[in-house]
């Protein structure tokens, strides 16, 4: 952030306004809408000024910006801007000097105004025919009704203080007001039974009974996310989240929830999954709403399964919210098909690894079944076994030449990608050894993926030359 977005409570506060014509006219009238007592001080330019606020057709000195909370300088002229803004200082006071940012102390966001409820868009000053673009799309998102839902929250608050001293207990049940009869009833207009239903709902609680919410947050790339997955997010008391989940989708969760990390890599499970079940459990009795985040989608080798199960037998409630797998996030971050009506008609996702997580234990497949040509193969956790599919699928008929798209990091900033073949796979991976999670996508459609002029592509467009010299 380059600047922190702030709300300034100016009911019954001084703010002076010093400036001219069109510009000064804009802030009065967005002050205007406020409960601030305003004072106009205007050297030059309109003195016809119709508002019903003192106005004062001069500079005025420090003394008489004392008491203001905050001032603002309207002007055109530089000259005049730079002037109004040292009188501010010389009476200490913030000062925001109307598209001049280099002169402000703050900055006046893009506002959507909803009565009680406001919202602010802000860019620290630097773009903010951004900021109004962003707020018009903001705005078509949030209806007028909720100006309603934000009085009806005005009126019900000081009596939720009384009723509910704990803060947790009180943001739970505003969490859940919101989203009640009581908010559908404030959304007509109907203010007054809104608030005498709500504070029936407040006074006779039903007993919290703690929820457990499988999330899949998808390949890593946040604007992924599901619409419900974020929400989730945003309601969650308790996240518990794995290494694949990536700074930028934990930045999207509540600011004040409790999180767990319980990431693993290949041989090294920083915590066994008996005791993921055993802290799932014990958030959710204590009345919490817990979403437990996992990279990808919960129920494609994400062990998912078998939380559900240990959920279910301690009596837990448990949702899934399903997620982009990586194996379709880094095939359409490399523009690959995974199906083909050309190259490829079924596709199968496998796990890389034995159960018992030893890259020298034989994976347990159908070789001869996954051999054959025409058929995608996506390879989750296959870095460390690569040699042994390769010789495995080789020697059960897969043509030598198959290419193979190397996916790491999909869809993240820091992706990468190469393309080599089924042959040169396991030398390919000690070259360039991933550092992140990667994805093998091997089939012929692994030979529509095209690299930039100025990559290494010279190896792919041979590798794809003798592909299909051999399939042709």
């Amino acid at each position: 952030m380059l600047a922190l977005p702030l709300s300034w409570p100016l009911d019954g506060r001084r703010v002076a306004l010093i400036g001219a014509g069109d510009v000064l006219v804009r802030k009065l009238t967005l002050l205007s809408r406020t409960p601030a007592r305003l004072d106009l001080f205007v050297p030059e330019g309109d003195t016809n000024l119709n508002v019903s606020a003192p106005v004062h057709n001069r500079w005025p000195t420090p003394d008489e910006l004392l008491d203001a909370s905050l001032v603002i300088v309207a002007f055109t002229d530089r000259q005049n801007a730079v002037k109004g803004a040292e009188l501010a200082r010389a009476a200490q006071k913030p000062v925001n000097v109307v598209d001049q940012p280099d002169l402000s102390d703050f900055h006046v966001p893009a506002i959507i105004d909803r009565g009680s409820l406001s919202i602010g868009v802000a860019t620290g000053g630097t773009a903010p025919v951004l900021a109004r673009d962003t707020r018009r799309k903001i705005e078509a998102a949030v209806p007028p009704s909720e100006t309603h839902v934000a009085d009806f929250a005005l009126r019900l608050s000081p009596a939720l203080r009384e009723i509910f001293p704990n803060v947790d207990d009180r943001r739970r049940f505003w969490e859940s007001v919101l989203d009640s009869p009581a908010a559908r009833l404030a959304r007509e207009g109907h203010i007054d039974a809104a608030v005498a239903l709500a504070l029936e709902d407040a006074r006779h609680p039903t007993p919290r009974t703690g929820i457990v919410h499988l999330v899949g947050a998808g390949p890593g790339d946040p604007e992924l996310l599901t619409l419900k997955a974020l929400r989730l997010l945003s309601e969650a008391d308790v996240i518990v989240y794995d290494r694949l989940v990536g700074d930028g989708i934990m930045d999207l969760a509540r600011r004040d929830c409790e999180r767990f990390y319980v990431g693993k890599a290949r041989s090294n499970h920083s915590v066994p999954q008996d005791q993921i079940h055993e802290l799932l459990v014990s958030q959710a009795r204590l009345g919490k709403r817990v979403v437990r985040l996992k990279g990808g989608d919960p129920f494609v080798f994400g062990r998912g399964g078998e939380e559900v199960e240990a959920l279910k037998a301690a009596g837990i409630d448990v949702h899934i919210t399903p997620g982009i797998t990586a194996a379709l996030g880094c095939a359409a971050s490399a523009a690959v098909p995974l199906t083909h009506r050309d190259h490829a008609q079924s596709v199968t996702f496998i796990t890389g690894h034995a159960k018992s997580g030893d890259s020298e234990t034989p994976l347990q497949l159908d070789w001869e079944a996954l051999s054959a040509a025409h058929h995608t193969l996506v390879i989750y956790m296959g870095v460390a076994t690569a040699g042994l599919i390769s010789e495995r699928l080789i020697r059960h008929g897969r043509d030598r030449h198959t290419p193979v798209l190397v996916v790491e990091n999909g869809t993240r900033a820091n992706e990468r990608r190469w393309r080599t073949s089924l042959e040169a796979l396991p030398r390919s991976l000690e070259d360039q050894p991933p550092s992140g999670p990667a994805l093998l996508i091997i089939g012929e459609v692994a030979h529509l993926y095209r690299t930039n002029p100025d990559t290494t592509g010279d190896a792919s467009v041979i590798i794809e030359r003798a592909f299909t010299e051999r399939t042709v």
